[in-house]
């Protein structure tokens, strides 16, 4: 294989060329690592690249495979590391400045695993301080751009992965979702993202703030490779006691004709651009020549926002409120305030959240009772401007900046399995439909997404214009 193919290549196909000695992981990374040196610098996608270790462990890969030992199934593939997660003997930064040098000890539970299947970790990539927001930018490594259109945002948090997986950078990222935080970056940047059920990937160990609503997925190109990924990292380990009660649906990809299929062109009234109302009727035609059958339906649910962001500010201002003492002037101010909101906040308001998330949870499971799957654009717009929060306008309403991201981080609360596909319509920006399923339907989700893939195509190729010297 070429270098320009390894960079265009998805995981699957890598990996078999790697396991049919059509090219050796020496290669494959050394590829990565060359593109990462001429396209990073303009898209900022990663806060560390670990050139030396990676090229130390490809070499070690291409030794095993001449001594004819067995192969993981990720054998000598290259991937990245959001840069919240642990990883051993690498920097850490979870994007702060407070941990500008921190370098793990050990791995996190997820990384442990992709190693042991034998891919390599090539760096870590961009994440807003400790994921507290929807855009990738960080006082401590500053934007992250969209490779479609280097003046617009990747959203985030896993703006980073999102950003390299789209730009060639590697086939498989692994991003973290709190509330969009894998969808949100996928369906800016054009490519597909998986949130599965809470629990199914193991979150420890790592940096703490994220406990209640976490979740550990890949970004990749196609959904073969998402796939091929969570294969790899999903799995119960004893440091997380929530990867041990994650529920696994048994049989859970019926008949294509009895599959009881439901889309929304919104959540609660918000209105979708032009451009993902388009991407969302591909998605429904694509559902029906697959043969699935598919209804619209209206979904409002109690706006659940202040009771959302309680749960969010308790669980990070416990786990980093004591820095606002000394070293708040060296933090995003953003997640200053947010920290200071759940700094104030009483343990009756958090347990009142909680309460109010069981509820909440419960409408929506009696909902999918009637449905196995539910079609929504995971965000009403395309990627915006870079350097805000948000837009303030949508399909000629005025909106908060904080509303385009309303209809992904419902599904944090419920912790159920939900993809975003990339959706190319007539423009020049990609949109993203979420598929949503029941908890722990996760094989029924990304089948499902498979086979909406072959009617729509798969993400489109890198843009050649990145790569030029």
């Amino acid at each position: 294989m070429s270098p320009e193919e390894i960079c265009t290549s998805s995981a699957v196909r890598l990996a078999d060329a790697l396991h049919a000695g059509e090219t050796s992981a020496t290669a494959a990374v050394s590829a990565i690592l060359d593109r990462i040196a001429r396209v990073d610098p303009k898209l900022n996608a990663f806060v560390t690249v670990a050139r030396e270790t990676a090229l130390r462990a490809a070499a070690e890969a291409d030794r095993r495979r001449e001594r004819g030992e067995r192969l993981g199934p990720l054998h000598g593939v290259p991937v990245s590391i959001k840069d919240i997660l642990y990883t051993k003997g690498l920097r850490t930064t979870g994007g702060s400045r407070l941990y500008e040098a921190f370098v793990p000890d050990q791995d996190a539970g997820v990384v442990e695993r992709l190693r042991a299947a034998g891919a390599i970790v090539i760096g870590k990539t961009a994440t807003p301080e400790f994921c507290h927001k929807t855009v990738t930018d960080s006082p401590l490594h500053g934007i992250t751009r969209n490779p479609w259109d280097l003046g617009r945002t990747t959203g985030g948090s896993s703006g980073g992965s999102a950003a390299a997986v789209a730009a060639g950078l590697g086939p498989i990222s692994i991003g973290t979702d709190g509330g969009g935080s894998i969808r949100l970056p996928a369906a800016l940047c054009g490519v597909v993202g998986f949130k599965p059920t809470v629990g199914r990937v193991a979150q420890y160990p790592g940096f703490a703030g994220w406990d209640f609503l976490g979740h550990t997925g890949p970004l990749t190109r196609t959904v073969d490779d998402a796939s091929l990924a969570m294969r790899v990292i999903a799995g119960p380990a004893a440091r997380d006691p929530a990867s041990v009660t994650s529920p696994v649906a048994p049989n859970a990809f019926p008949e294509r004709q009895h599959l009881r299929i439901a889309y929304a062109r919104s959540l609660n009234h918000l209105e979708p651009e032009a451009e993902v109302d388009a991407a969302l009727d591909l998605v429904v035609a694509a559902t029906r020549d697959a043969g699935g059958l598919a209804h619209e339906t209206k979904v409002s649910w109690t706006d659940p926002d202040l009771l959302f962001r309680i749960i969010v500010a308790s669980d990070l201002a416990g786990a980093l409120g004591h820095h606002l003492a000394e070293s708040a002037d060296r933090m995003d101010q953003g997640l200053v305030r947010m920290l200071r909101f759940g700094v104030s906040l009483p343990a009756t308001e958090l347990v009142r959240a909680l309460a109010w998330r069981r509820v909440f949870s419960g409408e929506i499971f009696t909902w999918f009772e009637d449905h196995d799957l539910l079609i929504v654009p995971t965000a009403p717009v395309t990627a915006f401007s870079a350097g805000i929060i948000g837009p303030t306008t949508i399909a000629g309403r005025a909106t908060s900046p904080y509303e385009w991201f309303s209809w992904a981080w419902p599904f944090n609360l419920t912790g159920q399995p939900v993809i975003s596909l990339p959706v190319w319509g007539h423009g020049k920006l990609p949109a993203g439909i979420q598929i949503i399923g029941r908890p722990g339907a996760d094989e029924l989700v990304l089948a499902f997404a498979s086979s909406l893939e072959q009617q729509l195509g798969p993400s489109r190729p890198p843009p050649t214009s990145l790569a030029a010297r």
